[in-house]
């Protein structure tokens, strides 16, 4: 089952602006949280984020702080640039090494 996680909406506004975010691409974030109830996939903040000159790296510190394992953001920064790639993730296939 998935996991959630939360954080502080002054939390999330304060790295933003440590991530050199000025108001608008911030309240752009802000905006879309408040749209979807306040909830957001994780590959679309991650996408989000990017857009607005995030780096990775900071990114990913981010998601650490608030408790997502580095196995699980692998798979998230994955599935975000399958996403910008324009592939479907769900049809990637795995690969099987034998002998």
């Amino acid at each position: 089952m998935a996991k959630s996680y939360s954080f502080d909406k002054s939390e999330l506004r304060k790295k933003l602006k440590l991530f050199g975010l000025s108001d608008a691409p911030m309240e752009e974030i802000m905006t879309l949280f408040d749209k979807k109830n306040r909830h957001m996939d994780v590959i679309a903040f991650v996408l989000n984020l990017e857009k607005f000159g995030v780096t990775r790296a900071q990114v990913s510190n981010f998601l650490k702080d608030i408790g997502i394992e580095q196995t699980t953001l692998m798979s998230v920064f994955s599935r975000a640039d399958f996403k910008k790639a324009g592939v479907d993730d769900k049809k990637v296939q795995e690969v099987i090494l034998k002998g």
